[in-house]
């Protein structure tokens, strides 16, 4: 009997002890993970204003009332995310909704500015606007407005992006339309191309033909003295360094001049631009500046026929991007 009752009052002792680890045990994870959650909690994320302005409403709605705005540049505080509309904060506490378009994560403007940065490594054009012209952060009108070129203003032009040219803007990249911008020809290689309305021809798909007039070799320009350039990813010079030797041109093509573009009496520039490599072939090449009824392809094709004694610099051969304005002419 006394065996049992010892046993009972045992196996009693262990039970409450047992307890008493568990809810010491359960207090310490109470603890842990409250403190926890201070500590882990995420920052907040914040997104940048691409727009020149931006208008914060009450409702993530187009219509809904206005109770901020928020120019270019300015990061707001994420607190939520709706898909197309997104609930931010803006630096002064003020909360409400602005639409995600307008809006870039770090990653997306990591990416943008990388993207920027290239671009302005291409040999810059100089361009004219034509009109007033409105500028986006991409090449589309989908992209947020970003800016707006005057008339008759002055532009750096860096290259062609379906119907957009990427442009320079306050030291970053901005797109115009095509239509909007007249891209000079100053500086680079003329090629005359020139055509009698009456002229007969053969075929649309005729093949261009070598270039046999007895004529001087077309002018180089001299590049005026400026800072030795960095050579860019890839190995490319967008321009001959100071001290070095610009390409020579040994075989040319002449553009045909379309039938179509003949009859429909269309003249014009179109200008190209590719890669002249270190063993005197071209290729990667552009329009820049184009032309209806196949007149801009009609000068790519035959640009890219060209052979050349490449440039070069420090004595080796240098691969440098190049730049031909081909000009046709109706006589």
């Amino acid at each position: 009997m006394t065996d049992a009752r010892t046993r009972h009052g045992r196996g009693l002792l262990v039970l409450i002890l047992l307890a008493l680890i568990f809810f010491a045990l359960l207090a310490l994870i109470i603890l842990r993970s409250g403190k926890g959650g201070k500590v882990e909690a995420p920052a907040a994320e914040t997104l940048t204003v691409l727009p020149i302005r931006i208008r914060i409403r009450t409702e993530p709605q187009a219509r809904a009332a206005v109770v901020a705005q928020a120019d270019s540049g300015d990061r707001l505080k994420l607190l939520e995310d709706r898909g197309a509309w997104v609930r931010v904060e803006t630096s002064e506490g003020l909360a409400g909704w602005a639409e995600r378009a307008n809006l870039e994560r770090t990653s997306e403007r990591d990416r943008r500015l990388a993207r920027y940065k290239a671009i302005r490594q291409l040999p810059p054009l100089k361009g004219v606007a034509t009109e007033r012209t409105q500028l986006y952060a991409g090449p589309g009108i989908f992209y947020p407005l970003v800016g707006e070129l005057p008339d008759g203003s002055e532009v750096t032009v860096f290259t062609r992006d379906h119907d957009f040219f990427a442009v320079d803007n306050k030291s970053s990249i901005a797109y115009a339309s095509v239509d909007a911008i007249d891209v000079s020809s100053t500086g680079t290689r003329q090629l005359d191309v020139a055509t009698s309305p009456a002229e007969p021809t053969t075929t649309e798909t005729a093949p261009p033909v070598a270039d046999t007039m007895p004529t001087e070799p077309l002018p180089i320009p001299v590049p005026a003295p400026e800072p030795e350039r960095i050579e860019p990813a890839g190995g490319v010079y967008n321009a001959v360094p100071p001290g070095g030797t610009q390409p020579e041109e040994l075989d040319r093509v002449v553009p045909r001049y379309p039938p179509s573009a003949r009859r429909a009496g269309v003249e014009g520039r179109v200008v190209v631009r590719g890669i002249v490599r270190r063993d005197g072939k071209i290729d990667n090449v552009e329009i820049i500046r184009d032309l209806p009824y196949g007149l801009g392809e009609s000068a790519r094709q035959a640009v890219s026929r060209w052979r050349f004694r490449p440039a070069s610099f420090n004595g080796e051969p240098i691969d440098v991007y190049y730049t031909v304005t081909v000009n046709f002419k109706l006589q």
